[in-house]
């Protein structure tokens, strides 16, 4: 009699499994889904995230463009990302991608056109000056925009630079630095792709 009890509960266990193997096209209210930084790393995973974000977090990428795996982001440094946690930094880019698109961007959603897509310029001209040799007179010209080495300081730490004396945003030196490349070359400047 004190063995009764197994059959209902081997019972109820079988119902647990069959509830839990729910069908992944069913979109009930009760099914699993991603939530919080893997939501928001799912989504940046299948979106076309443009070219200026994908350099401002060029950390969270891999040489091939494709984002890093989440258990790799997990473990980067925190000197290597821009905010104190690179959880975070995943969910401040999926923020800014999201403000960009006027919502949750669905998987293969092509990117917005117009203002609300417009991308930052001073970003695009940061990577374009990265793999471009500039001259050493433009580099006096701004020394706060390079390492006591010479070399072109990262986005990460230009964009947390403060104004300058004169109120100048040291990414709007970025574009002043960049025009002034230009001119000198007498064409624009970029990176070779991927």
């Amino acid at each position: 009699m004190a063995n009764n009890w197994i059959g209902p509960l081997i019972a109820a266990a079988g119902l647990v499994v069959l509830v839990g193997c729910s069908s992944t096209t069913n979109s009930s209210p009760t099914e699993a889904k991603p939530a919080g930084v893997d939501q928001d790393y799912q989504t940046l995973s299948c979106v076309a995230v443009p070219e200026d974000l994908r350099w401002e977090y060029s950390y969270l990428y891999d040489a091939r463009g494709q984002l890093k795996p989440l258990s790799e982001i997990k473990t980067m440094p925190v000197d290597q990302v821009r905010g104190e946690d690179p959880l975070n930094d995943v969910t401040a880019l999926y923020k800014a991608l999201e403000s960009r698109y006027g919502h949750r961007p669905a998987c293969g959603e092509t990117y917005p056109k117009g203002t609300s897509g417009q991308l930052n310029i001073n970003v695009l001209n940061h990577k374009a000056l990265s793999c471009t040799d500039i001259p050493a007179d433009l580099k006096q010209k701004y020394p706060s925009l390079f390492d006591t080495d010479g070399r072109l300081k990262s986005w990460k730490t230009i964009a947390s630079m403060p104004a300058n004396s004169a109120g100048d945003d040291p990414g709007e030196d970025v574009t002043s630095l960049y025009n002034q490349v230009v001119s000198r070359l007498g064409h624009p400047v970029s990176c070779p792709q991927n």
